[in-house]
């Protein structure tokens, strides 16, 4: 059995997500248009949860533009 450590870790080290840049819907895609359209109205209204999902969303687009 190993002996338990007695002394703090080095600290965890978080990526810099300061340069984040949220998908673009493509144009003429009345698909992307909706989802930007929720993403926007469910920022407006605090709901993050939704507007990560939109996010990733947008990235897995179905028709892959």
């Amino acid at each position: 059995m190993t002996e338990p450590k007695r002394y703090p870790s080095a600290p965890v080290v978080l990526p810099d997500s300061s340069d984040y840049q949220e998908p673009a819907p493509v144009e003429g895609c009345a698909g992307c248009t909706e989802l930007a359209k929720v993403r926007d109205w469910a920022r407006a209204s605090g709901d993050y949860t939704t507007v990560t999902d939109c996010n990733v969303f947008l990235r897995r687009h179905p028709e892959g533009h």
